[in-house]
């Protein structure tokens, strides 16, 4: 089974459903031009077992400890004031001390829990910042993706929905959707110095004049074709080149559940691109860097 990945490309993980930022028919336009991941999750409902578990027992204890320490507290100041108190008997005494042991009982789970969500609250941020130091960072070496070799010092931005911020994960730039280089590099037989890839119509910022061509534009059947009244434009520095992505098919099937390949292997081949012309809608803007 084929299908279409720059066209449409749906991945469905358990009862997670991500639509990739190399949509091109449903993707949802965020901050600065850049697709906002769809994310649906739908978490299973809180079982009774765990419901008691979780909220209910914890919440007794409050109770159970007021009432346990306001019967002692209101005894302790009778017998100050003077007040003549009953001792209790032995079957009262018996009710109060399994009272006493239930309410410590409560409180070590109240605190256990406590623990527990401020422990994995904590893993769940640390992980977070971790994430987000791949996100949108500058490239520490040399780094092939697909067909384009980005130069060392270049700055990134990406989105992987399989990232879940493991510590010490290779270098990856799966999922990339923005880039701007140190110097000119050759992107889609034009010289650029910034990129960015979000699957819909991909732009390259130009890092000098140049006659691009040959030039793409739809027909009136609605077909992507040579552009007859044009064959090539002169762009400006600074300018935008827009390109169409053609389809690059793969088996879905193989690759469900799974990232996208990464590194050499990266269905990124900007030498496919379609010039469609250039524009003034510059300049390619990145997020800030993680820290920065």
């Amino acid at each position: 089974m084929r299908h279409n990945h720059h066209r449409w490309c749906s991945l469905t993980y358990g009862k997670v459903q991500y639509a990739t930022n190399s949509l091109r028919n449903r993707t949802t336009f965020g901050i600065q031009g850049y697709p906002t991941p769809t994310l649906m999750i739908f978490a299973p409902t809180l079982s009774l077992a765990g419901f008691l578990l979780l909220v209910v027992l914890p919440l007794l204890s409050i109770p159970c400890s007021l009432l346990l320490a306001g019967y002692f507290l209101a005894r302790r100041a009778r017998v100050s004031h003077g007040a003549e108190v009953e001792p209790l008997s032995p079957n009262a005494r018996g009710w109060w001390a399994a009272l006493a042991v239930l309410c410590v009982m409560l409180d070590l789970w109240s605190g256990y829990v406590f623990y527990q969500s401020v422990r994995i609250t904590q893993d769940v941020e640390a992980r977070q910042r971790i994430k987000a130091t791949r996100e949108n960072f500058l490239l520490d070496r040399d780094f092939q993706y697909g067909e384009l070799r980005l130069p060392r010092g270049s700055q990134i931005h990406r989105y992987d929905p399989f990232d879940d911020g493991t510590p010490d994960l290779p270098l990856a730039l799966r999922g990339l959707r923005a880039a701007r280089f140190p110097q000119p590099i050759e992107v889609a037989r034009v010289w650029g110095q910034a990129m960015q890839v979000t699957g819909v119509v991909n732009r390259v910022e130009l890092a000098r004049d140049q006659v691009i061509g040959p030039r793409f534009a739809y027909n009136k059947q609605g077909v992507l074709a040579h552009d007859d009244r044009t064959d090539s434009v002169a762009c400006k520095q600074g300018q935008i080149a827009r390109f169409d992505v053609p389809s690059i098919e793969y088996d879905i099937v193989a690759e469900f559940g799974k990232p996208e390949p990464d590194g050499p292997s990266a269905r990124f081949k900007p030498s496919q691109w379609q010039f469609l012309g250039c524009d003034d809608s510059g300049p390619i803007t990145l997020p800030p860097l993680t820290g920065h």
